[in-house]
């Protein structure tokens, strides 16, 4: 006899018929969805901006390594590689897929010098260093500074030998500076340049030598100078009343250089004489002190006893005049027509140059401007 089914059994199989619909029903679905035996549909991606790479960029699609513009020297452009990695190992991780990726890596190069003539190859100077091209010393005796003296006295006295008995050709003053040209045997004498634009001998004890006096060659003594004959009487000149030279004397100390001349013509009855008492050659000359104009009118002595000066430069004539140098001038007005004779003379009216003459006579009246220069020579 057969039970009837109960109520928990009938739970039990309606759990079960349930679960076998919802199975059923999932393969339907999954079925619909997929397809049954066909092929998989291609997923889709949301669509991404693509990026474009500017004109230039090296491109690992292209893998050409492009440069925009022009490299420098020395630079050149190349991709990175590793030994034993292909080229898709050489994508930048991150990178796969994605369009416009770049990666440029520059790598300093020596770049080749185009070839260029061979330089010549440094020649060898005379009295240089053929690798430092420096100046090398030369052979012989090493310069030495000249050896000079420096005048003590307030004046002193230059000579043609080395002694007293010698002519005097110059002075010096304190404070002059003179080359030493040699000493005489006995060291007692310098020969110095210069006096009167020419050698002479001062004695060594008036000065201070100086310098690399060991190098001064030792110098012989001029001829002995002969004595002068006995003096004749002196002679008078009666016109004049000037003592004139004895015959046989030597002679005076002063040349004229210059003059009598008459740069300008007045008629101013003023007679003004300029003249250069002087030392050296140019550019050397000095002028020197001390002495006077004498003048004579119609053999009358009209001198004014004025003196060279020598504490300053020359003084000039006017532009107009000449620009003739003087330091000594003498004037005299009233000069009217008459014959001039004139001379330069130390104090006292003792002669140390020759004798000029000059005439205001005349149409030589308006000659009342003279210049002459006195040089001393001797």
């Amino acid at each position: 006899m057969k039970r009837a089914p109960t109520a928990s059994a009938a739970l039990r199989l309606a759990i079960l018929a349930f679960l076998l619909l919802g199975s059923s029903l999932a393969c339907s679905v999954g079925e619909a969805l997929v397809g049954r035996g066909g092929a998989q549909p291609t997923p889709t991606k949301t669509p991404r901006p693509t990026f474009t790479p500017r004109p230039g960029a090296a491109s690992l699609a292209t893998r050409t390594p492009l440069v925009r513009g022009t490299l420098p020297p020395g630079v050149s452009l190349a991709r990175p590689t590793e030994p034993g990695a292909s080229a898709a190992a050489q994508t930048v991780a991150g990178t796969e897929g994605v369009t416009g990726c770049t990666n440029i890596v520059i790598y300093a190069t020596e770049t080749p010098k185009a070839a260029s003539p061979a330089a010549p190859l440094p020649t060898a100077t005379p009295g240089t260093d053929t690798e430092t091209n420096r100046p090398t010393r030369q052979a012989g005796p090493r310069l030495l500074p000249t050896p000079y003296v420096v005048v003590r006295p307030a004046t002193l006295n230059g000579r043609r030998g080395p002694g007293t008995a010698w002519e005097k050709i110059g002075k010096a003053k304190s404070g002059d500076e003179l080359i030493i040209l040699g000493k005489s045997e006995d060291e007692a004498w310098w020969q110095v340049c210069c006096l009167a634009n020419q050698p002479a001998w001062v004695i060594a004890s008036e000065v201070e030598a100086r310098g690399p006096l060991a190098s001064v060659p030792m110098l012989a003594a001029p001829p002995t100078p002969v004595p002068p004959a006995p003096a004749a009487p002196a002679v008078v000149d009666p016109v004049l009343q000037v003592t004139a030279a004895p015959p046989g004397t030597p002679m005076p100390p002063f040349d004229i250089a210059r003059g009598p001349e008459f740069p300008i013509q007045r008629d101013n009855n003023i007679l003004p004489i300029w003249a250069k008492v002087y030392e050296g050659q140019p550019p050397y000359e000095r002028p020197i002190p001390g002495y006077i104009l004498k003048v004579f009118r119609d053999g009358v002595d009209v001198s004014d006893n004025v003196k060279s000066f020598a504490d300053r430069p020359f003084d000039k004539t006017g532009p107009n005049e000449g620009l003739y140098e003087y330091n000594l001038k003498f004037e005299i007005r009233d000069a009217g027509e008459a014959n001039w004779r004139i001379y330069l003379a130390r104090p006292g009216g003792i002669p140390v140059s020759p004798p000029t003459e000059f005439s205001t006579l005349g149409d030589s009246y308006r000659n009342l401007v003279a210049y002459v220069a006195y040089l001393l020579a001797r």
